[in-house]
């Protein structure tokens, strides 16, 4: 009988050895690369503000969905709304938050001249990502598309397969 359950006990374990070994494979592991360029990004933010000057689409879409008319477009600009517009954001990575600076034009609701809101910057089997904030200043994910020392583009998955885009740049 102990001679059963040491097969039995060896069979189980191989199995499960098997099983490990198969997830593992299939696993994507985070780039060290991407994780390089993440800290890179987040030091690239410090000590700067940033303005948000493009949105536009990879592909040409139907922006405005609520309405009757149907327009295909990739420049989107013109849709971005007025309290987006004139904000400044700062980044603190000490505290892993945004500092926008609402300016003249103010999001309703909010007559704050300063909102504070979390944000992170890292790397997973995807590539690196932005946890920024939407038009409302919301919690949204974007990823990293391309930086410099003088603005940043980043990029959000839409309807349709398409992806929207936003480029910020340094002001002074």
């Amino acid at each position: 009988m102990k001679q059963m359950n040491k097969k039995l006990f060896a069979a189980v374990m191989g199995a499960m050895m098997m099983i490990s070994l198969v997830s593992s494979c299939n696993k994507e592991e985070t780039s060290a690369e991407d994780i390089a360029k993440a800290n890179e990004f987040k030091a690239s933010l410090l000590g700067k503000k940033f303005q948000g000057k493009e949105y536009y689409a990879d592909k040409p879409i139907d922006y405005v969905t609520d309405d009757d008319i149907v327009k295909s477009e990739t420049d989107l600009w013109k849709y971005v709304s007025g309290w987006i517009r004139d904000d400044y954001n700062v980044f603190d990575f000490n505290t892993n938050k945004v500092t926008v600076f609402q300016n003249d034009v103010k999001i309703d609701g909010n007559a704050d001249s300063e909102i504070i809101r979390p944000i992170s910057i890292g790397a997973d089997k995807k590539g690196v990502y932005f946890d920024f904030l939407n038009y409302q200043y919301n919690a949204l994910r974007y990823r990293l598309v391309e930086f410099d020392g003088t603005s940043f583009t980043i990029y959000t998955d839409y309807t349709g397969g398409s992806k929207l885009f936003t480029k910020f740049v340094v002001v002074p």
